[in-house]
Order: C-alpha cells, then structure tokens, then sequence
C-alpha cells in the first residue's frame, strides 16, 4: 500500500465512527474524501497506521448547511466556509472607554508624569499621557476584527504583528458578559468566550475576548456562539445544519435569587481581612507613607493610649477594630459583587447574573455539566451557611466567579439549587459513609503533629538558649488543644457514597467541599499511596475528570473498598485492571 501516513494527535483528530473513505480499499486508502454510514465491517480500517486523507480542491457549496465535520482539516488551496463571512469591527463608543480603563490599570506607569505635570504647573506631561492612551485605544480599534463563521470563531489584532486567533465553535463552552458602569453608560458590554483551554494555550498567552460590542447584540451572538456546538455529538448533516439556527437563550425558570439578609455572610468569608493585608501592603512599599503615617497625630495618641491601657487590652482593641473594618469591606464588596444575583435554568443553559456597579453575565451550557461543588468554609459551616459551584467541562476550579452558581447563603438554599441543577433531589443530602478507625487516627496525627514540633521547639529553645515566657508556652498551648477538634472536625468531613451514576466525595475542615461529580464525566481512576497509608491500610482515591478541578479525590478510604468503589461508579473500568495488587 502507498500514501503518506501519520498518526492522528489534538490537532488532527481521526474519525469518528461510521465514517469511512470513499471506495476504500483493503487497506483504506483513499485521495476523494469520506463517504458516511460506514458499516461495522470496514471500522478496523481506522486502526493505526491511519491514512491521510485528501480532499477533492473544489468549492464547497452553501457553507452553513454542508455535512462537512468539523474535525476535517482544511486542505491548502480548498476555501473555508468561514471565508464568507465579512470582518466585524468593535463599537467605536470603545474609544471613550479604553483610555480610562488601560490607563487606570497602567497608573503605576504613567504616575511619574502626572506627578511632574502637578508640580512644575506645565500640563504637557498630562496631555501627553492622554494622549497616549487615546493613540493605543485607536490603533485597537482601528486593527481589531472579529467573525462568527460556520466553523470558527475568529478573532483578528495587532498592528505591526498581526495575531489571528480562531477557535473551533463547537469549543465553545462558555459565554461571559460583563460591563463595568462607563460600558453601561455607553451601552456597551465586554463578552469572553470559554474554550476549556488557558489563555496562554490559545496562543501567545491571547484570550478571545470582545471589548466593546452594542449591548443590544450581545444576546444575539451570544446564542449564536452556544449553539455552535450542538453538532459536536452527533455526525448527522440535520446536526450540523441545526448548529446554525440560534439557540433561544430566554431566561427560563428562576432556580437562586439574591436577598439582602445574605450579606450577613460576607464577614464570615474573610476577604475583608485579605483587602486589609493587601492595603496595609502597598502602604509598606512607600518608605514615604509609612514615614508620614508612623509621625502622624493619630499614631502618636493610640501609642500613648495603649501604654495607659496596657498591652493586652490595646491588642484586643486592636482585633477588635480590625474585625469591624473587615467586616464592613467584606459587606461592601459582596453587596456590590452580587447584588441582583439570579440564577436561571432554561433546560439547555444555566444563567447568571449579578453586580450592582460592574454587571456580569455567565451563560454555561448544560451539556457541559459534570456535576456541583457544596463549599462549606469553616465560619460559614458555622452558622449553617455555604456556596455552590458548578463543575463544568471548560471552566477550571481556578475561574472564580465563572463556575459560581450560588453566592454566600443559607445551607437550605444550597442543598435545594445543586438539587434543581443537577435534576436529583438527594444528591447534595446523600448520606456518606466513613473511613473508619485507621482514617481517624491518621487524620489526628496530622492535626496535631504541627502543635508537637511547635511545643518541641520551644522546649528545646527553652533549655539551650532563651527562656521562653508565660505567654509564649500559653500560646502554644492553645494551638496543640485546638488542634484536638480540628483533626476530629477533618475524620468527620470524610467520606463519600456511590448512587447511581455518580460519585458524592467530601473532605476539609477549614475548607469543606462535597463534590458530586457524574460517572459518565470519569474518565480515568488514580489510587495514591504514601508510605504511612500503605502502613495503616487507607490510599487516596482520584478520580480524573476533563471538568472542573480535573481531579476530585477520595482522601484515607480504606484500601479494600477502592476497587469495589470503582466498579460502583464506572462499571467494568476494573475489568482490564485485575492483574494489579
């Protein structure tokens, strides 16, 4: 047999099944194209070495409803259906609002010439970083091209290096709108497609993002680009001909609406104090300030006051005020972040939205659905409160507010929307089972093997060089008694259970996350053992996803229920692994 061969990768993937070469041979080499509805019989055809296939160079007729699979490679000479297409340009209203938005992220640049301008009293150094930023928002405007096309969604920038980024549109996974408050009052919105891939994977670290298009255009491309992946399931000619007609992205029925009472919460998520650390940071990075700050009048009578005082009331004063103003930046930017929080469900896309300044809309399709996260931090769990986030093909655990599908709230409404997203009503209150004795102990050693060294080091420091005072030996004290409720709270967060066509795993204490991943979303199955598991019989199962986290584990299950818990979740995936003890 004769031909060019190669293997088929990522970028070339091979057929799928019930596609064959037109008048294959005996060994399936074929230079017309591909012929559907291949039997059964010829399907070893495509068994390694695969042929490589080349296409007949003449034009496609009536690209958007051609049966022409997506995966097909375009040959050199062949045209593209998406060449049809004509170019799109952004709003030109962008122009009043790319300035102020690269030059407020480019204020530590451009702070030097603002500086001498407001000195010396010459505006020159002002006018020019104006007219600086104006110049950089019209060569974007100017060089930046977009279009949907029947296969891709492309995306055309750059002046002296142009930079064409095109992404398959049944990629597609998500669609993010957002408009900070000078694109609303302009009118304008900033849509981002998800591919499932890191920016720096689409190429030259690039991110297909449109800033800015008419707000009013935004639900017609938005579900244009949605349905554009409908066709990937199936092979049919009716599929792809269907990926064309748009998706009808109503909202549908209300599942989550945000209530004031919620923001009860916000302290308890302790990014009041994370905006405290961040601010008393930058402070600390200007000898200047701290100088200014450190000789003010203000600085001076707190010192004086907390002598009069003493130091242990002065330092719970201290907490105390730090507490508040966290706890009020807490409830400010959660008020902000999520006033107006819905969540829609109209069969074939979940929906949110939220903002009260800064808008944000989140379209994920419901085909890439591989489950839901229950997110119990500590305090929350406390006062009986949590989050939910949706575990998507396309949008990694690392995307914050992309896969959050609930916001800070009580844990009734948590349990009732992973139920009415996930269609099950026990899922999120399946009971789990335990680990055992072995995960117990193991889970208090390493709770309380922190304090140990802790109070070792101080003893040792204790008789070889410093004495240690009262208060030192009382603190480490209070960290080895806490760290008693804290490995019981960690054997309590373990566990897991296997209804039918999933896995429900739950671990962490200051963190708790119950994750329900679906068994058809498994795609492959890890068990982990470190030498003081192999010891107390326990192991680590992980369960390797495309979606989400890409990999949800079961933490000390005793090793003797791994395979049985396997074969529960995905039946037969152990029937090729007997042969490993």
């Amino acid at each position: 047999m004769t031909g060019p061969y190669h293997s088929y990768g990522p970028d070339n993937p091979p057929p799928p099944p019930g596609w064959k070469p037109v008048g294959a041979d005996e060994a399936g080499w074929n230079e017309n194209g591909w012929q559907e509805s291949a039997p059964p019989s010829v399907w070893p055809l495509f068994r390694p070495p695969y042929p490589r296939v080349i296409f007949d160079p003449a034009p496609l007729p009536q690209c958007f409803l051609t049966a022409r699979p997506s995966w097909l490679p375009t040959q050199p000479g062949q045209p593209s259906c998406d060449d049809d297409v004509p170019w799109q340009q952004l709003d030109p209203r962008m122009l009043f609002v790319k300035p102020i938005t690269a030059g407020v992220r480019a204020l530590p640049a451009i702070i030097v010439p603002l500086i001498l301008g407001a000195q010396t009293g010459n505006p020159m150094w002002i006018l020019i970083a104006v007219f600086a930023f104006v110049y950089i928002a019209a060569i974007d405007w100017i060089t930046t091209r977009y279009r949907v096309g029947p296969e891709h969604v492309q995306l055309k920038t750059g002046l002296l290096r142009r930079n064409v980024l095109s992404i398959p549109r049944s990629r597609v996974r998500s669609v993010d709108v957002r408009a900070t408050v000078l694109h609303r009052l302009l009118k304008l919105s900033v849509l981002r497609i998800g591919t499932g891939q890191s920016s720096g994977a689409l190429g030259g670290g690039s991110s297909f993002e449109l800033d800015a298009i008419p707000s009013e255009s935004v639900p017609e491309l938005r579900s244009i680009l949605l349905a554009g992946g409908r066709a990937e399931d199936t092979d049919s000619p009716e599929s792809d001909a269907a990926a064309e007609t748009p998706l009808d992205v109503s909202d549908g029925p209300e599942l989550a609406k945000w209530t004031p009472k919620w923001t009860r919460y916000a302290p308890l998520s302790f990014t009041g104090v994370v905006a405290l650390a961040a601010g008393f940071g930058l402070l600390f990075q200007s000898g200047a300030a701290i100088d200014r700050i450190v000789r003010s009048d203000i600085v001076i009578n707190s010192a004086e006051f907390a002598e009069q005082i003493g130091p242990i009331v002065a330092a719970a004063i201290g907490v105390i005020a730090i507490l508040i103003a966290a706890s009020i930046i807490a409830m400010a930017r959660y008020f902000i972040t999520f006033s107006g929080f819905t969540l829609h469900d109209d069969g074939r896309t979940l929906r949110v939205k939220h903002g009260l300044l800064s808008t944000r809309e989140s379209t994920l399709d419901r085909r890439r659905l591989r489950g839901v996260t229950i997110e119990e931090p500590l305090l929350l769990r406390l006062v009986g409160a949590g989050r939910v986030r949706a575990i998507m093909t396309g949008i990694s655990s690392g995307s914050g507010e992309s896969s959050l599908i609930l916001p800070d709230a009580p844990r009734s409404r948590t349990h009732s929307v992973a139920s009415e997203v996930l269609y099950d009503e026990t899922l999120a209150t399946v009971p789990l089972k335990p680990h055992g004795p072995a995960a117990f102990r193991r889970r208090m050693f390493r709770a309380m093997l922190a304090p140990i060294i802790v109070l070792a080091g101080l003893w040792i420091a204790h008789q070889q060089f410093v004495e240690i005072q009262w208060w030192g030996w009382t603190l480490g004290g209070l960290f080895f008694v806490a760290s008693v409720p804290l490995g019981i709270d960690r054997y309590r967060s373990l566990g897991h259970a296997a209804p039918a066509g999933w896995l429900v795993c739950r671990s962490g204490s200051l963190m708790r996350a119950r994750d329900v991943v679906a068994a058809q979303g498994i795609i492959g199955w890890t068990i982990q053992q470190t030498f003081f598991q192999r010891r107390a019989g326990l192991a680590t199962l992980v369960a390797a996803t495309p979606a989400g986290a890409s990999a949800y584990m079961v933490i000390d299950i005793p090793m003797t229920q791994t395979w049985a818990l396997i074969e529960q979740v995905t039946p037969g995936m152990t029937d090729s692994l007997r042969h490993i003890t």
